[in-house]
């Protein structure tokens, strides 16, 4: 007499969620893997650029960056990642310039401040060595000779007085540059002079 029972037939229900889960865990540890790669910064040159305008007297502004910006990341093994986020000068960086007062006459004073921050935290960024030159849109140039480059101090300002020159009445342009290994950024603003 045969005592063998019967196995009931096995649902394929498990099979397919330890599938599922496997495919699941590999694509994590790709997409992990690939972020990885990605943020170890590439070698190749990129630019851009993009104008913005803002009431503080930002015309234009632009940026190219040189090279890919690297952040560090640390990956568990539960693939989560965090990102330092500490503002240095080598980092991405945009500028802001405002001009005090914005319509002058021969002769008088002007005061031309420029910021420099992150461009997602707006957090300042000092050390970053920023000058002032002419446009580069092909604008009329507020001077004929520019001041000394200057770097930014802890509120990442920099500022610069100077005495309007003789010219014409009409708009002047001012650009605010600022350059480092892998980003460069510019932004323009406007100042009517009265003629003497």
């Amino acid at each position: 007499m045969d005592t063998r029972r019967p196995r009931p037939a096995r649902s394929p229900t498990g099979l397919i969620i330890t599938l599922l889960g496997l495919v699941a865990l590999i694509g994590l540890l790709t997409g992990a893997l690939a972020h990885s790669l990605a943020n170890r910064g590439g070698s190749g040159i990129q630019s851009a650029s993009a104008t913005a305008t803002a009431t503080t007297g930002l015309v234009g502004a632009a940026h190219t960056p040189i090279a890919t910006a690297s952040a560090t990341h640390t990956t568990s093994a539960t693939a989560t990642a965090t990102t330092s986020t500490s503002a240095t000068a080598s980092d991405r960086f945009q500028l802001s310039v405002s001009v005090s007062p914005r319509t002058v006459t021969a002769g008088q004073q002007l005061t031309i401040t420029v910021q420099a921050f992150t461009p997602d935290t707006h957090a300042p960024i000092a050390g970053l060595s920023c000058s002032l030159r002419a446009p580069t849109d092909g604008g009329k140039a507020l001077l004929a000779a520019w001041p000394a480059a200057q770097t930014t101090n802890t509120d990442g300002a920099v500022t610069w007085t100077l005495t309007a020159p003789s010219v014409a009445t009409g708009t002047y342009e001012v650009e605010a540059f600022a350059k480092t290994s892998k980003w460069s950024w510019k932004a323009d603003a406007t100042v009517s002079v009265r003629g003497s």
